[in-house]
């Protein structure tokens, strides 16, 4: 496994066992809706999207082909 990958595999398995143990994450026993995925069109728009949701946990995610 890559080192990148690696390092994303533990980021990830960090933030979901850290929000089962607050009794809030996916493990905790309660149904949570799948957040979706948005295509954005400007930095604007991002920046309007991550200040809507203050206060809450935001992942911002940057994926590229090459």
């Amino acid at each position: 496994m890559p080192r990148n990958l690696r390092s994303i595999a533990y980021a990830v398995a960090i933030l979901v066992i850290g929000a089962s143990q607050s009794g809030r994450g996916p493990l905790s026993g309660s149904l949570v809706a799948a957040p979706s995925l948005i295509d954005l069109r400007s930095p604007d728009e991002l920046k309007t999207l991550f200040n809507r949701d203050s206060g809450k946990v935001r992942l911002v995610l940057l994926a590229s082909p090459t």
